[in-house]
């Protein structure tokens, strides 16, 4: 297959992925705490316990970035270096997803697998966001090719989104909530969205092929290592203090 067809087929199939990534990532961010105080009767110290929780995560995973990036630019397997985290990380985002809407939990235990799911759900979409979008650098050669992967990818990923924004509210309160009341809606929408994420992943992964090109093998032999990231912050007060600065902004967006 030449280069012309490759893309016109990475172009096509590429994109998939993003609307069940993002579907679930709705789901999750921005729907969790409105199932937590419909389905669940907590205090002020648990309210306060989740609080604490979602902060404790966010600056987590400011840290869980950068590490997840280096593994997977480390990764040398038959089936690419992107591929087996996509797997990964689809496959360990919805288990979480299913287990965190479908608890009969209360009280502190709730909170104690809340806080588990919450870090859980950090590490496994973060192995198929970085390999995601990561992986736009070996389906294309040039500038242009991978800002058209990147649009196509931003386009389904807003379907996938909007999709979730508009359905998850009509199915989970009111006459047309499924099963009858907000915990099973919520449980059986988390079930719908971890088999459909999945399935549109398999899409991508089976039928993207990626640009083995030299250079993008040369790029193996010049990683970056986490900890030469580490010293080269240390080794540099304005560096550090930006990227402080840039960990409490991003922190303030996903709490906000």
């Amino acid at each position: 297959m030449n280069e012309e067809k490759r893309n016109r087929k990475n172009l096509l199939l590429f994109p998939i992925a993003s609307i069940g990534r993002d579907m679930a990532y709705v789901l999750f961010t921005n729907f969790l705490l409105t199932y937590v105080l419909f389905t669940r009767h907590l205090d002020a110290s648990q309210l306060t316990a989740i609080t604490l929780i979602m902060v404790a995560a966010r600056i987590f995973d400011g840290l869980n970035d950068p590490i997840m990036g280096n593994i997977v630019e480390c990764t040398d397997s038959k089936y690419g270096k992107f591929k087996p985290w996509l797997v990964l990380g689809i496959l360990s985002t919805s288990a979480v997803i299913i287990v965190t809407f479908n608890s009969s939990l209360q009280g502190w235990s709730f909170i104690a697998l809340f806080g588990l799911m919450y870090f859980l759900y950090s590490i496994a979409y973060t192995m198929h966001d970085i390999s995601y979008w990561g992986m736009i650098a070996s389906l294309g050669s040039d500038a242009n090719t991978r800002n058209q992967f990147t649009s196509h990818a931003t386009l389904f990923a807003g379907i996938g989104s909007t999709l979730a924004a508009m359905l998850i509210p009509m199915f989970t309160t009111g006459s047309m909530a499924l099963g009858g009341n907000a915990a099973k809606a919520y449980g059986i929408i988390a079930i719908a969205i971890g088999i459909i994420a999945p399935l549109l992943m398999a899409v991508t992964v089976l039928g993207v092929r990626e640009n083995r090109t030299p250079v993008e093998k040369d790029r193996q032999l010049n990683r970056v290592s986490l900890k030469h990231i580490i010293s080269v912050i240390k080794g540099n007060d304005q560096l550090m203090w930006i990227a402080v600065a840039f960990v409490i902004q991003q922190v303030g967006n996903q709490l906000a």
